[in-house]
């Protein structure tokens, strides 16, 4: 289907495979004779774009076409997955959220023809967390879905911006590079604000059930004892 040719919502989410900062959702609502203007802006699917092109579209998207944005910071989602959320449950809540937050800022007469989602889980899941989904008829979730729709191409761009500005925050209140992602080196970063500030102050800015956690235990426990 070539949703661009539709009056189309799209959804997208960033920060979920990084360790440290917030899940960021966002979702819009491109309209198809936006998408001119759109493209000519340069939006793309944002893994091809650089940071500073990404805040510059994402600057320019908010004037152009109703958006909606949610930031889970760390104490909140990790207050969720301790009540026994999931991953795939926070995202289909939040995604609903959006979708249904944007259609609310459209002007009245505005028809969607598509909400696009990218795909993170199954149909089934996904009624299963939103038994009542906004539109369900309407709802395509698609792989690589930045690619194949424009409106979800500016969601993840809006998406993404934010999560790097809550990432910038962070960098300048630790006077650190927080690195992204979840890795060896995420894992020894980790453990040193560990060590300097204890477990609950690397809590408030992580993501609690990544494996990074235990790690960083471990990595704590082998240096106390060999000092």
């Amino acid at each position: 289907m070539n949703y661009d040719r539709l009056n189309t919502v799209g959804s997208d989410e960033a920060g979920v495979g990084d360790y440290f900062g917030p899940m960021i959702v966002a979702a819009v609502y491109a309209p198809s004779e936006k998408v001119p203007l759109l493209r000519e802006l340069g939006v793309k699917d944002s893994k091809n774009l650089s940071n500073k092109k990404v805040d510059q579209l994402a600057k320019d998207i908010i004037h152009i076409i109703p958006y909606s944005l949610v930031i889970l910071d760390n104490p909140s989602y990790n207050g969720k997955i301790d009540e026994g959320w999931n991953i795939v449950r926070l995202k289909a809540v939040l995604h609903n959220h959006c979708i249904q937050k944007v259609h609310e800022k459209m002007d009245s007469g505005t028809d969607t023809e598509a909400i696009v989602i990218d795909q993170f889980t199954t149909e089934n899941a996904y009624r299963k967390y939103v038994p009542e989904p906004f539109k369900p008829d309407l709802i395509y979730q698609e792989t690589k879905a930045e690619s194949k729709s424009l409106a979800v191409a500016c969601a993840s761009i809006l998406a993404r911006s934010k999560y790097l500005a809550q990432m910038s925050n962070l960098n300048r209140s630790l006077k650190r590079e927080v690195p992204r992602g979840a890795s060896k080196k995420t894992d020894m970063f980790a453990a040193e604000i560990a060590e300097k500030h204890g477990m609950d102050f690397l809590d408030s800015i992580s993501k609690k059930h990544f494996k990074s956690r235990e790690k960083v235990k471990d990595l704590l426990d082998k240096k106390h004892n060999h000092t």
